[in-house]
């Protein structure tokens, strides 16, 4: 069940009934610290009786009170070692396992949830869940072997009296039972208001130059406060309404005490009972009644930590995209049949049919929207498509796995990634078996040199999240490397240079024509004038294709090629003017 429900391994569902285990024991062994004071009240009631003149030596009630202090700090520190260990190994294979997941899961799933989403999955919900088995599963199975193993010990010395504690405690299951009803959908929406923070304050950090820049700042800051503020009293709610069931259930059970009172009274005055077991009942009702109220309330927090644990089931049981390891592509012309795709229901690309060939470049051109992007990520199976077929040299892209895919494709997108490392450890991600000489040539080859040079620190130099410290073609051009690095057959190229001082320009031109070199190049277009002497250019218009061929032919065919390329003298015209301006003035 454990397994299942917090997806522990094995070891480590059977490590956490090992700490059960031992924290039962240690349950039971401070148990037995109400013997010494049963037989020191029981011999003072003798001697006050009369019955008794003799007590017991004072070194034996020392002597079995250390060693139930011994035997308990023992238990307990073994219960502490195997549960926090293995909790803390647990906690490292799960986040591991959805960080596994999460890779392994198509573009379409991660579009669909937000960034603060998935950090607050990885991050607090298997948190909660680490905590869940740390405090709560232990507690909770130890407290309820431990309770009942008293009192079927209780029943061998005397079953009204022991009927009489566990009279109530039917009552307080209901009761606790009840907790999940009162307070889970409130768990349920503060857990979705928390959310709505954390990303309130992500767009806040990753917008606040352009907050400052402008006069919105205060009003984005009273947008917060209120977001931080109305979650507030719905939390002070679900602790309210979880505290009163686990509060009820706790004083519902130990009026099983005055039973034990009320009934062993009156079976004393008839004689039904002796004083010994009346005040051995009074002492083990107080005792029994400990492990069973923090089982009730350990009860409560697993029942609120199931929340994270369904938000972790959703990641671990979507389907993954699959296919073969063990494909060996030979040839790379990139061909789509009669393709198909849709974002959620609305049809992105229709019966969209082209062939990339190996040692050509393929232009994709088209307005904003029409699913340049999107061909060019299907190409690398970001996304599996609706209907038709991708192949490369032959071989349908949706057989093969797509990390095994990617190996044959180089990806320079606009949206260049950097990891707050050193420059060297974000080139090898290219290749990690790729040697310090092999990284160095790949960044000599896209014109990196120039500002490795001048960075303090070299390839060695941290260049923070995201590559802060770069500019835009020094970020660029670090992508550039990568893709020198992995040399894959197949590049994928988005084109960034437009806003780009001509000197970079030239710089990353020069790199590209590099890495380009004798491959299957898929090219996205932004400025026509880049593309004239491509192989191929395809012209996309919402979601068709409406020209394919070269320059000279799509001017003379193509209605949408000629409207573009008017558009872009007239935007260039209109540079020129405003930078001629800018000269004179």
């Amino acid at each position: 069940m454990l397994k299942k429900l917090y997806y522990l391994t094995d070891k480590g569902q059977k490590e956490v009934y090992r700490a059960s285990l031992w924290l039962t024991i240690f349950e039971l062994v401070t148990t037995l610290s109400v013997l010494p004071i049963f037989c020191a009240l029981y011999e003072m009631l003798m001697v006050y009786t009369g019955r008794k003149n003799e007590t017991s030596s004072l070194v034996l009630y020392l002597a079995a009170s250390i060693l139930i202090v011994v035997l308990s700090f023992l238990s307990y520190k073994k219960m502490y070692k195997v549960k926090y260990l293995a909790a803390g190994k647990e906690n490292c294979h799960l986040r591991m396992s959805v960080a596994d997941k999460l890779r392994k899961l198509p573009e379409s799933y991660l579009s669909k949830r937000d960034l603060s989403d998935l950090t607050s999955t990885v991050m607090d919900d298997i948190g909660t869940i680490e905590r869940a088995i740390t405090n709560s599963v232990a507690e909770t199975v130890a407290g309820i072997a431990s309770g009942i193993i008293l009192i079927i010990a209780l029943l061998f010395i005397n079953v009204k009296l022991a009927l009489c504690l566990l009279s109530c405690l039917p009552l307080a299951v209901i009761t606790m039972s009840l907790s999940n009803a009162v307070s889970g959908k409130t768990n349920a929406k503060n857990r979705i208001l928390k959310l709505d923070v954390s990303e309130s304050v992500q767009e806040f950090l990753e917008n606040i130059k352009s907050l400052r820049a402008s006069d919105t700042m205060h009003e984005y800051q009273k947008k917060m406060d209120y977001r931080i503020n109305r979650i507030v009293p719905r939390l002070l709610l679900f602790e309210f309404l979880a505290g009163m069931c686990v509060s009820v259930s706790y004083n519902v059970m130990r009026l099983g005490i005055g039973f034990v009172v009320i009934c062993g009274a009156k079976m004393l005055s008839k004689g039904e009972i002796t004083p010994f077991v009346f005040l051995l009942f009074l002492l083990m009702s107080v005792r029994v009644y400990e492990p069973l109220s923090q089982a009730l309330e350990t009860v409560g927090a697993l029942i609120a930590s199931t929340v994270a644990a369904g938000r972790i089931k959703e990641i671990m049981e979507y389907p993954e995209m699959s296919g073969s390891k063990d494909t060996d592509i030979k040839a790379f012309d990139v061909e789509f049949k009669n393709v198909r795709f849709s974002y959620d229901d609305e049809e992105v690309l229709k019966d969209v049919s082209f062939v990339a060939k190996q040692g050509e470049y393929t232009a994709l051109v088209g307005p904003s929207g029409s699913g340049k992007s999107t061909i060019a990520k299907l190409a690398a199976r970001f996304w599996d498509i609706d209907s038709g077929r991708i192949t490369v040299g032959g071989t349908d892209v949706s057989t093969v796995e797509p990390e095994e895919l990617f190996k044959y494709f180089s990806i320079v997108f606009q949206d260049v990634t950097l990891f707050h490392d050193t420059i060297y450890n974000n080139i090898l991600v290219g290749n990690k078996n790729a040697t310090r000489q092999q990284v160095m040539k790949a960044a000599e080859d896209a014109q990196c040199m120039s500002f490795i040079d001048k960075i303090p620190g070299g390839f060695d130099a941290v260049i923070g999240e995201n590559g802060h410290t770069l500019s835009g073609g020094e970020r660029q051009r670090l992508s550039i490397a990568r893709a020198f690095l992995k040399d894959a057959p197949i590049v994928l190229l988005d084109e960034s240079t437009a806003s780009l001082d001509p000197e970079t320009e030239t710089s990353i031109q020069i790199a590209l024509e590099r890495l380009t070199r004798n491959k299957t190049v898929i090219m996205i277009a932004h400025r026509l004038r880049t593309i004239e002497k491509c192989d191929k250019i395809v012209v996309l218009d919402e979601g068709k294709i409406v020209g394919c061929g070269g320059h000279s032919d799509l001017m003379a065919n193509c209605e949408t090629y000629k409207k573009m390329q008017q558009y872009q003298r007239e935007t260039d015209i209109i540079k020129e003017t405003m930078s001629e301006k800018k000269m004179i003035s």
